[in-house]
């Protein structure tokens, strides 16, 4: 009779090989959920309001976010130009870049955050910015905002300055060609 090979202690409490990079995957995916998930709730718009919930009102007079009247407040993706929704200013490039020149007009980048980081119209504000409702508000009512996007997407800057004349801003245009059209006139940028 034989005996049987001696084992470590830890061999005789060890599971099975393939179980450590079972665990490690899923621990490394539920990180990533929570990054994800940490990161969008982050860039979702956050609505002045007061205690009862209703919307209090910014001090230069610009209108506010109130998400239980303004169903379509900031999207988180941009969609098509709504056919019922109010007509959309579209400015040329020209145009546009004389606003800038002159100081009159406010940028509002609607990519993705990512791309605005990478280069942006100078002084544009970022539609995934967390106080874009604060920036906005400290501006002269007088402002003209110019929303653009992607030359890809041309319907989503269209969309976007659709929203801000629903939520009551009165002049808000959309960019002919978008982001790369601006960069291929050779206009500025900044990172």
């Amino acid at each position: 009779m034989s005996l049987p090979p001696e084992s470590s202690p830890n061999e005789a409490n060890a599971g099975p090989v393939w179980l450590l990079p079972v665990i490690i995957v899923g621990a490394i995916i539920l990180v990533a959920g929570l990054v994800t998930l940490t990161l969008t709730l982050r860039n979702a718009p956050s609505p002045s309001s007061s205690a009862n919930g209703t919307a209090v009102a910014l001090p230069t007079g610009h209108p506010t976010l109130d998400p239980a009247r303004d169903s379509t407040a900031l999207p988180s993706a941009h969609g098509g130009v709504d056919p019922d929704g109010p007509p959309v200013e579209m400015i040329s490039l020209t145009d546009a870049r004389a606003y800038q020149e002159a100081g009159t007009a406010i940028f509002i980048d609607i990519r993705p955050g990512s791309d605005y980081n990478a280069a942006h119209i100078p002084g544009a504000l970022s539609l995934t910015a967390t106080d874009l409702q604060t920036q906005m508000a400290a501006l002269p009512t007088e402002t003209r905002f110019i929303a653009y996007g992607d030359a890809t997407r041309p319907e989503s800057s269209q969309r976007a300055a659709q929203i801000f004349l629903d939520l009551g801003y009165p002049q808000v245009s959309a960019l002919e060609g978008g982001f790369q059209d601006w960069v291929q006139a050779g206009y500025p940028v900044e990172p």
